[in-house]
């Protein structure tokens, strides 16, 4: 390897903001858990500083009510922002590249990145210009080198460890590609937090669908026939589920920075992994856990209402 990609290497390793989710995950819910100890610490009577801007903020900026909102905001739309690097950082390592920091400045085309992202989802992958699958190196840019023997170990084949990340991989995969409530979010904050519920069927019905709990709101277009619609979406977004995804997200992309220092910088020691071991460590075991439950076995994602706004097909 020439000493260019060596020192870039070096460089991306060192530097990158491993712990920004997790701290972000533990701030975001210190807040929700314990608001009134926030806003003790907002107005204590001491100046706020940063650089050289001081203030102290007056009792009427910030009301707990708002924080609140904030905080159920922020975490619902981080779990987005979580997956897309999970996702990117993913990719650019599991080639085994020369330089995985280039690899991800490359990536720059939006729409090219989400067909890729959809082609995971479909099982279409191809690393370029080869025939390798996208499971050829997965096992190894998680766990690194651990043998079989590892695995057996702890109750569970390679195979199977293989298809715990695979169910990892593409439910972030799934989920961004429907992210219209984070798209909304980004371009001018037309998404709004709230706590909705719905029920199909007679509330005294033992056969009926409901759900009940956070949500976000915003408007989506949709295309019909001959014209398009536009509608307001409500979509559940379990805080309690987002906050363990993020939180494994955010452990598999310390591994996945973890065993790239073994590769590109060859270190020696590999500790501390996240290892998801167990048929029961995969995102549809956690989702079914927060989720109302029923006797049709199904789960409510969320609902649309649509509008009387619509602009013709010309």
């Amino acid at each position: 390897m020439s000493r260019k990609y060596i020192n870039l290497n070096k460089e991306f390793y060192d530097d990158y903001a491993k712990e920004y989710f997790s701290t972000k995950l533990l701030l975001l819910s210190s807040i929700l858990s314990k608001p009134d100890r926030f806003m003790d610490v907002l107005y204590d009577g001491e100046d706020i500083k940063v650089g050289a801007l001081s203030f102290k903020p007056d009792e009427n900026d910030l009301a707990k009510s708002e924080l609140e909102k904030y905080a159920r905001l922020e975490l619902a739309t981080t779990y987005y922002h979580c997956i897309e690097t999970f996702l990117r950082l993913f990719l650019a390592h599991v080639s085994i590249p020369a330089c995985p920091w280039l690899e991800i400045s490359r990536d720059t085309d939006f729409r090219k990145f989400k067909k890729t992202v959809a082609d995971i989802l479909e099982d279409k992958f191809k690393y370029a210009d080869t025939q390798l699958t996208l499971e050829e190196n997965l096992l190894y840019v998680f766990y690194g080198n651990y043998k079989a023997e590892f695995f057996s170990d702890h109750g569970i084949t390679m195979e199977e460890a293989k298809d715990i990340l695979m169910k990892w991989i593409k439910w972030a995969a799934k989920d961004f590609i429907s992210v219209y409530d984070y798209n909304a979010f980004k371009h001018g904050l037309t998404v709004s937090t709230d706590t909705q519920g719905l029920t199909i069927g007679r509330a005294d019905e033992k056969f009926k669908i409901e759900e009940r709990g956070d949500a976000l709101k915003f408007i989506a277009k949709k295309q019909k026939k001959e014209r398009w619609v536009w509608e307001k979406k409500y979509v559940f977004t379990p805080l309690d589920f987002r906050a363990v995804a993020i939180h494994i997200y955010s452990s598999l992309i310390n591994n996945l920075l973890k065993v790239g220092r073994i590769t590109y910088l060859k270190e020696e020691k590999l500790d501390n992994l996240l290892f998801l071991g167990g048929k029961d460590a995969v995102p549809e075991h956690f989702y079914q856990m927060v989720k109302t439950e029923n006797e049709l076995g199904i789960s409510l994602q969320g609902y649309s209402m649509e509008l009387l706004y619509y602009k013709m097909n010309k």
